[in-house]
């Protein structure tokens, strides 16, 4: 069954708090795939910034800065008005709060990263290639997560995703796993 917002923001909250840096990875995934399944903007933007939450606390030069803590309660702060919005439906301060967070991220990349490029951006890319990974197009992929195209683009045609030999598949089989999917949820 796919979930709710709140329901994965509270996922996403509690993983980031408790420094689960691999279960971040995991919900960050099945977040993508319902994304991608529902042409979810919501969605796609949680599994990205759960994705670079991720990368960010598995980094030690973040996790070791005296600064760190003070971020991180801003970013957890971020993220319980995004809970307390998706609770009450209001798309609009959701969305807000979410800018809040994607913010916070980036004040943290630019005062502690070590790259030109943020750890938002190749989020944004390597989460929208997981949702080509799961059948939508580069653009359509690319449009869910807000990934530059010809970074999508770049980084799909430097993996062996497009190489791959694509499965040969009836309608109703396709049908029957996608319910599978939704009902292991």
């Amino acid at each position: 069954m796919v979930k709710t917002l709140a329901f994965d923001l509270n996922e996403v909250m509690v993983l980031f708090r408790d420094k689960r840096v691999f279960e971040l990875r995991g919900i960050s995934n099945r977040l993508i795939r319902e994304a991608a399944m529902e042409s979810n903007y919501g969605k796609a933007e949680l599994g990205v910034i759960a994705y670079a939450l991720h990368k960010i606390e598995t980094k030690q030069h973040f996790v070791r800065s005296p600064k760190w803590g003070d971020m991180k309660r801003t970013i957890i702060s971020a993220l319980e008005s995004c809970f307390i919005s998706a609770k009450k439906e209001d798309y609009a301060i959701f969305l807000e709060s979410l800018k809040k967070v994607v913010r916070g991220i980036n004040q943290i990349d630019s005062e502690l990263g070590n790259y030109a490029q943020t750890i938002y951006d190749k989020s944004k890319v390597k989460q929208a290639s997981l949702a080509y990974s799961y059948g939508l197009s580069l653009a359509q992929a690319a449009d869910l997560t807000g990934a530059d195209k010809k970074e999508l683009q770049g980084y799909v045609g430097f993996t062996t995703m497009h190489d791959e030999e694509p499965e040969v598949k009836d309608i109703a089989v396709r049908v029957k796993e996608l319910f599978a999917l939704v009902d292991a949820d």
